[in-house]
């Protein structure tokens, strides 16, 4: 359609050609008016002997008839109720630029609803129902519908709620999923008029990984409410029964290990850990085993002997040093020190006395 559209001029007395125009076979991109044609303008190679053909730019009229539309003028109409839409004609005579805003919506209606055509190509209402579209694009941003909608109730009890951190009245937690993520845009700024495309360009990036970091977050907290995650897990721990607690090396390697529980199942990633705390385990015990074997032990017997005699060699000396801690004077340190005070001026005054006179 860009060719229907494009201006083309005379080659011999170079006037634009608004209509049919003859075009040379022989010649290339040679066109000439219809007058320039009829008295056998001669230019260059071109001889008006040559083959030729007529071609219309579209400037003739299609229906014909008083003030009819040129075939320009219809397909700029058409082009700019497919972009514009329906109703819009101030739009559509702004694109068809010769014909004003009754023109073109008398045009439209008369020939492609109203008119034949329309009768041909439309059908009719009455058998078939509407089809609507939303066009509205999906958000799915940070502030979407999906994301800012209300979560279905946590049914938790308050004790089991301070243990999530969770605040009912906020309806939401002390800590969230990935804290760290407005880090990336607390301290962005973005200048227009000093930021190169480049800066700008990764600064929106960084927004773009925030937005997807809270899309995640919201993602989860959806998952866990649709489906009362922290419900079920606290009914079954209501159902098990109590457990010893843990120690704080199992406290940090539990800590340390969170962050595959992404990738694993409940029964799964509690495998891991306790294959983890099992290797912990025999490393420690093969630690002592070669222990054992450097002080020569090589049987349990003589282990447990020698671990009673150690035992009871720690409880002697811890007997020995509170016994010395008691029969100690507070000041004795003191009275030490005021008698070596008191020889060292008692040598020195028989230094003195001993001393020859000069």
């Amino acid at each position: 359609m860009a060719d229907i559209f494009t201006k083309v001029s005379c080659t011999y007395c170079q006037e634009e050609i608004n209509g049919v125009r003859v075009q040379c076979c022989v010649c290339p991109e040679f066109d000439t008016c219809l007058q320039c044609f009829a008295v056998g303008a001669e230019i260059g190679p071109h001889k008006n002997d040559h083959s030729y053909k007529f071609v219309d730019h579209c400037a003739a009229s299609i229906f014909g008839g008083k003030g009819a539309w040129t075939g320009r003028e219809e397909l700029l109409l058409l082009d700019a109720v497919e972009l514009y839409g329906f109703g819009n004609w101030d739009l559509v005579s702004n694109h068809v630029e010769t014909r004003t805003t009754e023109e073109v919506r008398d045009e439209y209606i008369s020939r492609y609803l109203e008119g034949n055509i329309g009768k041909a190509t439309w059908a009719e209402l009455e058998n078939h129902r509407p089809i609507l579209y939303d066009h509205v694009p999906e958000d799915s941003g940070p502030l979407s519908p999906v994301a800012t909608s209300r979560l279905p109730p946590l049914e938790v009890t308050p004790e089991e709620a301070r243990l999530l951190g969770y605040k009912p009245h906020r309806d939401d937690y002390e800590r969230e999923y990935n804290m760290e993520a407005e880090q990336l845009v607390s301290k962005l700024q973005l200048d227009t008029n000093e930021d190169t495309d480049l800066e700008v360009a990764l600064k929106l990036s960084m927004v773009d990984i925030y937005t997807r970091r809270l899309r995640e977050r919201a993602r989860r907290k959806r998952i866990v409410r649709d489906y009362q995650l922290v419900s079920k897990f606290f009914a079954n721990l209501r159902k098990d029964p109590p457990k010893r607690p843990l120690t704080k090396e199992q406290r940090d390697l539990r800590e340390k290990t969170r962050v595959f529980a992404q990738f694993l199942t409940s029964g799964e990633h509690d495998r891991v850990i306790a294959s983890i705390e099992r290797e912990r385990e025999l490393r420690h015990r093969l630690s002592e085993l070669l222990r054992y074997r450097s002080l020569g032990l090589t049987t349990q017997e003589e282990i447990i002997h020698y671990e009673q005699h150690a035992a009871f060699q720690r409880q002697q000396q811890v007997r020995q040093s509170k016994s010395k801690r008691r029969k100690r004077p507070k000041f004795h340190r003191k009275k030490v020190h005021v008698a070596h005070r008191r020889r060292m001026r008692e040598q020195l005054i028989n230094a003195q006395q001993l001393e020859p006179e000069a």
